[in-house]
Formats: C-alpha cells, structure tokens, sequence
C-alpha cells in the first residue's frame, strides 16, 4: 500500500512538473509575440516628407514670361510678348494662400500700312494682381494649386513712335493707359528641395484696354523658394 501510494505521489510531481515547464514555455511564447508588433513599428521607416510638409509660411516666385494678347484696334491681331513674372504667397494654411504677383512683358505687333512708315512697334504691359491661392493637390515632390487673381494693368503702346507725335489710335493700337486685369489658371510645383521648387504657371489672363476685353493667355517657368512655418 505504502509502495502504491509513493508511485502516484511521483506521478503527480512528474505531472506537475510537466505542466509548469509548459506553462512557462507558453508564457515565453505570448511575452514574445507581444514584442513582435512594437518592434516592426519601431523600426518601419516613415512616410517621406523629406521634399515638402507644405508647412512654409511664405513662398517666392520669380522666372521666365510669355503672354499672348489681342494687340489692336479692331482687327484679329495677336501679339506674342515675352518678360518676367515674380510672385509672392503668404500660406495662412497649408491649402490656402493670399498671392500678390507682377508679369512684364515687351514684344512687337504687326500694324495696319500707314503713311508713317510704322511696321512692327515695340509695345509693353505690366501687370499688378492680387488674390486666393489654393492648394488642392499636395505630395512630397509635386502640388498643384489653383489661383483668382484681380488687379490692373498698365500698357505701353507708343514706345518707337513717341517723338514722332504720333498717337497710338491712328495705327490701331491702344493708347497707353491704366487698365483691369485678371488671371485665373493654375500652377505645378515640383519639389527640388526641402525649400526649393520649380514652377509652372498657366493663365487665362484677359485685360481691357480701350472698350472691350482682349482675351489673353499667359505662362510662366521659375524657381519657387520657399521659407517660414505657419503657427499652429
């Protein structure tokens, strides 16, 4: 009886025994599995805002002009004028923006035959606008954005012809004057830098000299640099 009862004593330590070495096992097991996620997102590498966060609080806009416009009186004539565009935007947010922007453009029309010998004069616009910037599209290396922009402009249409006593009307063109202007269009910046960016801007850009509107196309290819960060 006293052997019998010796052998299920040991049989019940074995048990024992066996069940504790599983239960540690098991519990090693779990406090591993547990470490596995925290280490992956430990170590996941983050999303790449190495280019732009778009969290500048100013950016500045400064490159190569094109503008084609509806040069004369009357008459279906376009004039191909080429100059500089520079632009600046004050960003209250990451997605909206107020832009003050100034375009300089210089070129020559073709005139209607006249007795003054007049053929291909030099003339000018300058263009002051103001408005909204928004930004609608924004990826570490690229954002688009759109812009509604109002202002005026101050043509300069006399420039060859202006000793002779001339007036501009007489060739059809405009007289210089002070005139309304707008732009609306939009812009693709491709992120060079952190702070840097090349842009494009295309416009319709319609202005009204005399008495009626001239609609008028514009572009424009730069380098943005970008600086400052918007308080939270």
């Amino acid at each position: 009886m006293a052997t019998f009862l010796c052998k299920r004593c040991v049989i019940r330590v074995s048990f024992v025994k066996r069940f504790l070495r599983l239960a540690l096992c098991s519990s090693l097991l779990v406090l591993a599995a547990s470490h596995v996620p925290a280490q992956v997102t430990a170590t996941a590498p983050p999303l790449s805002t190495n280019l732009a966060d778009y969290n500048n609080h100013y950016d500045a806009f400064g490159g190569f002009g094109y503008a084609r416009f509806n040069s004369t009186i009357g008459h279906a004539v376009k004039g191909n004028l080429m100059g500089f565009k520079v632009q600046a935007t004050a960003w209250f947010s990451p997605i909206v923006g107020l832009t003050a922007s100034t375009g300089n453009y210089f070129g020559s029309v073709s005139v209607p035959a006249n007795i003054y010998n007049i053929k291909s004069p030099a003339v000018s616009e300058h263009l002051f606008l103001f408005g909204p910037e928004i930004r609608f599209l924004r990826d570490p290396k690229y954002t688009l954005s759109a812009h509604f922009l109002l202002g005026g402009t101050y043509g300069i249409f006399d420039t060859d012809f202006k000793t002779a006593g001339v007036e501009p009307n007489v060739l059809n063109l405009y007289n210089n004057q002070l005139a309304f202007a707008l732009a609306t269009g939009g812009s693709f910046d491709y992120n060079v830098k952190p702070n840097w960016a090349a842009r494009l801007i295309v416009d319709f850009q319609p202005t009204h000299y005399g008495l009626a509107f001239q609609k008028d196309a514009a572009a424009s290819v730069g380098i943005v640099y970008k600086w400052g960060a918007i308080k939270k």
